[in-house]
């Protein structure tokens, strides 16, 4: 049997309803990732729910019989419907328009490789390229080395250089036959506010893992943000340029109340929180940080209920690769995440200890609520498409 890699590689430095739909069934599959990731670690984690499932419809596209089957409970869609289709291109459609409008440089892209062009079906590559952009390109044949060498080098240059390498030539047993799939998603944005540097300062962030450490957190006084709180939690959102893109934080009160969160969170309860809003202006503290997170998602799929695409003699990938005999070997991931007083993926600097905020600012109303959003414990955070509510990344910051 011949074995396919696939490699979901991400960096972060139509109608309205139709993106929406195919968005939140993008969202559904973020929280079942999310729930199996939670348990791995209490510290960081971060991962791009959007890149797995353009990657589930993509390989559907070229599945049959039972793995056509279980991508598509995968991914939450049926599989069979051509309105589905159109709202998959949809979204893609409104991201790219975001993009076009100026709003924040993102990059998304699929590529299929291979040494021989005709392993693929003439079917499968157009419907490929005409739903996910796809780009076929060619593998050196005979060579293991080069051919690691040219993914690398195409993942480099997509990423912005943040991924500088993600296989080796080990990916390639049979170089001849072997077969890529990739994707790779790059997002860099601007606060609408961006922070002010001078004020950010070293200060104590409680960690699961190492008690108390001091980390640079950044400061603001915001007026009118959309903002929600409960007894075991505090929510903000933080918009991007132009409001197409936001960061939203959802913070513990306190690590029992994350651990219970966390655990019977789902997507009908995040949509529940971002519903609320309470009616205040808020002193706003939360830490500059960056991290990644590497995996294979093989695990996970499995566990999600992909499992005959795993195994040589029951994987069925007929409608994108003739002749038979191919099997996914590995999901390969790699999501990064940077956060700064600018925005996502800015560089920027530290100043000396000193009193967090001072005074509120003259201009806040003299009689509105202020409340204080001090995220120096772990917290859930999530960077969201406005238009069609696609969660892009999403993870845990906790500090280590």
């Amino acid at each position: 049997m011949r074995p396919v890699l696939l490699i979901l590689l991400l960096a972060v430095s139509a109608h309205a309803q139709q993106p929406q739909k195919a968005a939140q069934a993008a969202n559904a599959h973020a929280f079942e990732l999310f729930q199996l990731f939670r348990p791995m670690t209490e510290g960081n984690f971060c991962f791009s729910p959007f890149s797995s499932h353009q990657m589930a419809a993509l390989l559907m596209t070229a599945a049959d019989g039972e793995s056509r089957k279980e991508l598509a409970a995968l991914a939450h869609l049926k599989g069979d419907s051509a309105k589905e289709t159109e709202d998959l291109s949809a979204m893609r459609s409104a991201l790219a328009a975001t993009v076009r409008r100026g709003s924040l440089t993102m990059e998304m892209t699929n590529s299929l490789w291979a040494a021989n062009s005709a392993t693929f079906e003439p079917a499968f590559l157009s419907s490929s390229q005409t739903l996910f952009g796809a780009s076929l390109q060619k593998l050196p044949a005979g060579d293991a080395t080069a051919s690691a060498a040219a993914v690398n080098l195409w993942v480099r240059e997509k990423t912005r250089g943040r991924i500088p390498q993600i296989i080796g030539p080990s990916s390639f047993s049979d170089p001849a036959k072997s077969v890529v799939l990739l994707n790779t998603l790059f997002l860099k944005g601007r606060w609408q506010s961006p922070f002010e540097m001078e004020k950010t300062k070293p200060r104590a962030f409680q960690t699961p893992e190492k008690g108390t450490i001091m980390l640079p957190m950044m400061m603001q006084f915001v007026e009118s943000p959309h903002y929600a709180e409960s007894e075991s939690w505090q929510f903000i959102t933080m918009p991007m340029t132009d409001h197409e893109v936001r960061m939203l934080v959802l913070l513990p009160r306190n690590e029992a109340a994350r651990k219970k969160m966390e655990a019977g969170l789902t997507l009908e309860h995040w949509n529940s929180i971002q519903k609320q809003n309470a009616d205040c202006d808020v002193n706003l503290m939360l830490p500059r940080f960056g991290y990644s997170t590497q995996l294979s998602l093989k695990a996970l799929w499995h566990k999600l209920g992909v499992k005959s695409l795993f195994q040589t003699d029951t994987a069925n990938l007929s409608k994108g690769l003739p002749g038979g005999g191919y099997f996914i070997s590995d999901v390969a991931h790699e999501a990064m995440i940077e956060v700064n007083e600018l925005g996502a993926e800015a560089s920027a600097a530290t100043a000396p200890v000193a009193d967090p905020f001072g005074e509120a600012p003259p201009s806040a109303p003299p009689k509105r609520r202020i409340v204080t959003f001090n995220a120096n414990r772990p917290f859930i955070w999530a960077l969201q498409h406005d238009t069609t509510g696609l969660i892009m990344f999403m993870g845990r910051y906790a500090g280590t």
